[in-house]
């Protein structure tokens, strides 16, 4: 809508996970070589916490887009409020195995088989469950553990990559056979206020602007770190929100003042 407004090709600040946008600060950095890490190093099982809108969905996409697709094949859960006996199911139809069966054994049997027929073939699995901290039952916890005993000569046929909010840990807590599997475990951070600073150019860059500054201030660049505390969707969504009005009011870049204004009209409220 603002896109050729301020020279721009596409929208910079969408909220949907393209790895394309994923501003690779320090934190963000870390959490995708300890990840990727666990998965071509054949560890076992990672996992990355956080608050929410820290960019945890779009570290994910971006591991999917750096694993060979060849040797990985990869089973992705974003909505994890399965039982034990969906969760295997959609994990076999995500491996491309069909399966009618609502028998663990049989579940498991057939899962186990695929596992080795992929290693015979040099390749390997991967799960990722994302929203890992809405999983409400234990048992859901311990399938995922008993999945990390498939092996073959000392080598896990399947990787697991846990994504949760902070919330997670205490339920790990309750699994300790599970955690204790975990070989990586990272927390992710908000952002700096330099950081945030380069969040905001990256995606603009990323998305066509060509100009040599990009047109928000320094002084608002400032306001929307003190807002946002440095959480990178808030700061899309604000930003995104001051572009679109910087437009109405034919701005030839988004101030100090503008953006405070931006911040109050989202809070409703003086902040």
């Amino acid at each position: 809508m603002y896109e050729a407004y301020w020279g721009l090709t596409e929208p910079p600040f969408a909220l949907t996970p393209d790895p394309r946008f994923l501003y690779m600060s320090k934190e963000h950095e870390d959490a995708l070589v300890m990840l990727h890490y666990a998965i071509t190093r054949n560890r076992g099982a990672g996992a990355l916490l956080g608050d929410i809108g820290l960019g945890k969905t779009t570290i994910s996409r971006k591991i999917l887009e750096i694993l060979d697709p060849v040797q990985y094949k990869i089973a992705l859960i974003v909505n994890p409020i399965l039982t034990p006996i969906q969760l295997l199911q959609e994990i076999l139809h995500q491996l491309g195995v069909e399966t009618h069966t609502r028998n663990r054994q049989q579940l498991v049997q057939q899962l186990h088989e695929h596992l080795i027929h992929m290693y015979e073939h040099g390749q390997r699995a991967v799960l990722i469950i994302d929203e890992a901290h809405l999983i409400r039952s234990a048992n859901t916890f311990e399938e995922l553990r008993l999945l990390l005993n498939c092996q073959m000569n000392d080598q896990f046929l399947i990787s697991l990559i846990l994504l949760g909010q902070l919330e997670l840990q205490k339920k790990l807590e309750r699994v300790p056979a599970l955690k204790q599997r975990l070989a990586v475990r990272h927390v992710l951070k908000p952002l700096d206020q330099q950081e945030t600073a380069n969040l905001i150019e990256y995606r603009m860059r990323v998305a066509g602007y060509a100009g040599e500054r990009i047109p928000f201030t320094p002084d608002a660049l400032y306001e929307l770190y003190q807002f946002t505390g440095g959480y990178p969707r808030l700061i899309c969504q604000l930003a995104d929100n001051a572009l679109l009005i910087g437009m109405a009011e034919k701005a030839s870049v988004i101030d100090g003042y503008m953006m405070h204004g931006v911040i109050q009209d989202y809070e409703g409220k003086e902040w």
